[in-house]
């Protein structure tokens, strides 16, 4: 019952870290973390006392962060900045590299120790970064894409260089094929995901959505997941190198958008526990001791790398905000540093004072980060003005998805119809489609559709949600419409929408959801055998149009209005 006792302890206290990170407008992880240190070890009051337990399943937690990561990589949204994203990229990790190691060095830190900074501030953030643009409403901005992209980029580099640290400890172990064996690994391993498991994943998936339960493709997102990552553990990588892996593999399939937004909240739960477990080994004396050496530190590695990533965009022909916005907007450390620094002490590459003093370092990157990302506009404006150059806003690039176009939520046969009709008509549209099999159908006749459950948030922005013209909704039922407005309205405060109700209180829910135009298709069935009622009573083409106002005036709408749902 320790145990028990231990995880409902660990899972109150993220909660409540949690809840105060969100009144204080700070990362969620951040209040795991200090939740973390409260019930660890190296505070008063109740310790944690089953950690390795504990820290069986934050590896968990680790192997579904990652997988989800790997799923969000999309090659068609780096397009458009492929150069900076790319190249820029790569470039930006081997001078950081460099520079974190002579930085490990110069504080008397061993060769591996230096190498394992080094890569632990390789990646800025993503979840920050877009938080921080998110607030600032810039996320579609150049400059934004810039960002989002290269950290993309930096966070797939990292796991590699992780690998190879762990082989640079079998070298100086005495092993001289320690270095290599890793890294051929590495390649053998990628190499069957990419050739076997893109064509056999896949497969799987669509045989299990054929189902049509979501618990049932939940557990086989999960066990694909962690089946994979243990496949790697065994040939000497990492769980958590393997579920990346097979994250990029389900990435430019059918099925990526609907696998994470199942084990989305699994993630959440088993991430709060890594993050947690973190916390637990961060020592709050050695903060009070070291807090110079650790704000110099990060201060030093965060500006460092924020240079080199402002001279890259520059050279690569990004001007004006984008150079500012990279310097300050990327200083938060990736939470993937965790995950090396994890690792690297498990493997003992570093101590536990040289692990304090790089957990520290990001966890100070994260606080540090949004406020000083403000004074990019400020800066920008300074600057402006100090070399008297005319000022040009920042650009929003083209996006892959379509823009100003009809979104489509609920599937069913009216969404292909409607589908059909929009594509005669030349207007972008998009069908988010809950239900497998009419997905497929409307795949055979090539339609612009996706697989998801229409009320998630993630299936909603990879439908393009917040640059929708209009929102037409062809669920059924209440709940569901109900599901889809709120998370649209969250995404997109001005949405429209447009939706189709059989039942009797449309009045009541018109006015509940504040939504625009409800269409009731029993109704509408009616005026239409109307029309041609009057027309084959050869009643004069204007005279019927206004008889058929009438009609919806006095008997659809006042019966809304009137009788809300007292016919049910």
């Amino acid at each position: 019952m320790d145990f028990v006792a231990d995880l409902i302890v660990i899972i109150l206290a993220g909660l409540f870290g949690g809840l105060i990170a969100k009144v204080l407008k700070q990362p969620l992880i951040l209040g795991y973390i200090v939740a973390g240190i409260i019930v660890g070890p190296n505070t008063a009051g109740y310790n944690v006392t089953q950690v390795d337990q504990i820290n069986i399943l934050a590896e968990i937690g680790v192997a579904l962060l990652l997988f989800s990561l790997g799923i969000e990589f999309s090659l068609e949204e780096l397009k458009p900045i492929r150069k900076i994203a790319g190249f820029g990229a790569l470039i930006q990790v081997a001078l950081t590299l460099l520079f974190g190691y002579f930085l490990g060095k110069a504080v008397g830190w061993t060769n591996l120790a230096s190498f394992c900074l080094a890569i632990s501030i390789i990646s800025s953030s993503t979840a920050v970064i877009l938080k921080s643009l998110v607030t600032t409403g810039h996320v579609t901005s150049l400059s934004g894409r810039v960002m989002l992209g290269m950290s993309i980029v930096q966070d797939i580099m990292v796991l590699p260089l992780m690998i190879v640290l762990i082989g640079l400890k079998n070298v100086g172990d005495g092993s001289q094929l320690g270095f290599l064996q890793p890294i051929g690994m590495v390649i053998l391993f990628v190499g069957i995901m990419v050739l076997i498991g893109s064509r056999i994943i896949p497969k799987i998936l669509h045989y299990i959505a054929t189902w049509g339960s979501q618990e049932i493709f939940l557990l086989t997102v999960v066990a694909i997941s962690l089946g994979v990552g243990y496949v790697s553990f065994k040939l000497g990588l990492s769980l958590s190198f393997g579920a990346f892996v097979a994250g990029l593999v389900l990435a430019g399939s059918d099925y990526g958008n609907k696998a994470l937004s199942e084990m989305i909240p699994l993630r959440d739960m088993f991430g709060l526990l890594f993050f947690v477990s973190v916390g637990m080994l961060l020592d709050p004396m050695f903060i009070v001791q070291h807090f110079g050496t650790i704000l110099l530190l990060g201060l030093v590695a965060c500006l460092g790398r924020g240079i080199i990533l402002s001279i890259l965009t520059w050279s690569f022909g990004y001007r004006n905000i984008i150079p500012i916005a990279a310097l300050l907007g990327m200083l938060p450390i990736s939470e993937i540093g965790f995950i090396v620094i994890s690792s690297a002490l498990q493997h003992q590459i570093i101590d536990k004072e040289v692990y304090s003093y790089i957990l520290n370092m990001i966890v100070l990157s994260m606080l540090i980060g949004p406020p000083i990302s403000i004074f990019t506009g400020p800066i920008y404006i300074w600057s402006q003005r100090l070399f008297k150059r005319n000022r040009h806003e920042t650009i929003t690039i083209s996006e892959t998805r379509p823009r100003d176009h009809v979104v489509i939520a609920g599937g069913r046969y009216l969404a292909r119809f409607i589908g059909r009709a929009l594509e005669l008509l030349n207007v972008p549209y998009v069908i988010i489609e809950p239900n497998h099999q009419l997905f497929v159908f409307a795949q055979l006749e090539k339609l612009n559709v996706i697989f998801g459950e229409p009320h998630q948030r993630l299936i909603q922005q990879a439908a393009g949600v917040e640059d929708a013209r209009i929102i037409l909704i062809t669920a059924k039922s209440r709940a569901s419409i109900r599901g889809i407005v709120e998370t649209a309205r969250d995404i997109r405060p001005d949405a429209r929408f447009v939706v189709q109700y059989e039942g009797y209180d449309g009045a009541e829910l018109l006015e509940e959801l504040g939504i625009e135009k409800i269409v009731q298709p029993e109704y509408e069935v009616g005026i239409e055998m109307l029309r041609r009622s009057l027309v084959a009573l050869k009643i004069p083409g204007g005279e019927t149009e206004e008889q058929l106002d009438r009609i919806r005036e006095r008997l659809l709408h006042k019966r809304f209005r009137e009788t809300g749902n007292k016919e049910q």
